[in-house]
């Protein structure tokens, strides 16, 4: 009687934001094909209060205005995604969180025309 070996699956976050909500037919399947397994998927509005919340880490930044209302101008999708590594296959496949660094580094990519805007 052999063991099985254990199988680690993470877990990650992932959001598509509203300016890219019309694309998400196309967006769940980049996701899919890519191995990831969507675990819980829910589409919602969040208040400027939760965005704040929820991006508290950046407060005082610059930015940090114009991504609160960026984030709650619209319909948002959050998922839950599983796969072996996770996190760093997400990251990687995404690319610069930075738009201008994704546009520069990454522009034959569709994640950098999609996601990074």
């Amino acid at each position: 009687f052999m063991e099985q070996p254990a199988i680690f699956v993470e877990r990650t976050l992932a959001i598509i934001k509203p300016d890219a909500i019309d694309k998400s037919p196309d967006i769940l399947r980049f996701i899919e094909k890519h191995g990831f397994a969507i675990l819980q998927q829910r589409r919602l509005r969040m208040t400027p209060e939760q965005c704040s919340d929820f991006y508290a880490e950046h407060y005082g930044k610059m930015f940090f205005p114009s991504l609160v209302s960026f984030m709650s101008s619209g319909s948002i999708i959050a998922m839950v995604l599983a796969k072996e590594n996770a996190i760093l296959e997400w990251r990687d496949l995404l690319g610069p969180t930075s738009s201008h660094r994704a546009r520069e580094t990454h522009p034959e990519k569709f994640e950098s025309n999609i996601w990074h805007r």
